[in-house]
């Protein structure tokens, strides 16, 4: 199995997890210079920084007081597709997640793309996923293991493929995250589980009361994002911010998203009078 990484990049020093869980500190052997990497500050500061931490507790903690809310009142939701029919009030209540970097951590499958010069790849990805390997975003846990107590159901909507759905649980459940089949919806386009998400929330309206959906990126909350204009990107935000911390909860992710796919190559996406 190979090793999983997580980046403590302090004098060259790396910290290898093995499968157990602990941590080895070893000298980096790689011939590959790491500092070129336009990702490496980004996942410094997801697995170092105080401020990330902070930062999905609290986001997480905000979704417990509007979870709270949402159990009381019988006409939130936060589907906005479900919002517009009249049948869901009596719905049993349930909560959306994204799974990674949303509950789960992949920080060391992008800290070994970076040590092997590699850029991303969907058989790297998938070879990562089956490892279950992952660690808990902080503050995932506790939330959701809070929302099962009072009678929520959770259901995880992610574009991981249905190749890799048994490794996930498996990662999941390891971790102490409740889940079936039933309950995670991997992506796959031939059967009508597209990218975009909406069929697969879709699926969850039928029966469920959304109230609340969360996310590391903003496609994962709504349709309209996933697009290769920044401009677009957003415009269609801004439309969405009453429903931002709110009925829908955002985490931090500066590595990869929707913002990164949308950016434009021609220049180095900085204002001149900034730079």
């Amino acid at each position: 199995m190979a090793k999983v990484i997580w980046l403590f990049l302090l004098l060259g020093v790396l910290e290898f997890g093995v499968a157990n869980g602990q941590d080895l500190a070893v000298q980096e052997s790689t011939q590959v210079d790491i500092s070129k990497d336009p990702k490496l500050n980004a996942l410094r500061w997801m697995q170092n920084a105080a401020e990330y931490q902070i930062l999905t507790k609290q986001a997480y903690r905000l979704a417990t007081f509007q979870l709270n809310k949402a159990l009381d009142d019988p006409s939130w939701t936060a589907d906005e597709v479900q919002a517009r029919s009249e049948d869901y009030q009596t719905k049993k209540p349930a909560i959306i997640l994204d799974v990674d970097e949303t509950v789960l951590d992949n920080s060391p499958f992008n800290a070994r793309n970076i040590l092997d010069g590699k850029p991303f790849s969907l058989a790297t990805w998938n070879d990562w996923c089956n490892e279950a390997q992952a660690r808990a975003v902080p503050g995932a846990l506790k939330f959701i293991q809070g929302a099962k107590e009072k009678g929520v159901e959770v259901f995880y909507v992610t574009n991981r493929r249905d190749v890799v759905r048994t490794a996930t649980l498996k990662n999941l459940k390891a971790l102490g995250f409740p889940g079936d089949e039933e309950h995670l919806l991997t992506r796959n386009d031939d059967q009508g589980r597209g990218g975009d998400k909406v069929s697969r929330r879709a699926m969850v309206a039928e029966k469920h009361r959304i109230i609340l959906l969360i996310g590391d990126n903003m496609s994962d909350l709504c349709s309209g994002m996933d697009v290769r204009d920044q401009a677009e990107r957003n415009r269609v935000a801004a439309q969405k911010e009453k429903m931002l911390g709110a009925r829908w909860i955002l985490l931090p992710n500066p590595v990869y998203g929707g913002w990164e796919r949308a950016l434009n190559r021609d220049d180095d996406n900085l204002d001149p009078a900034r730079k």
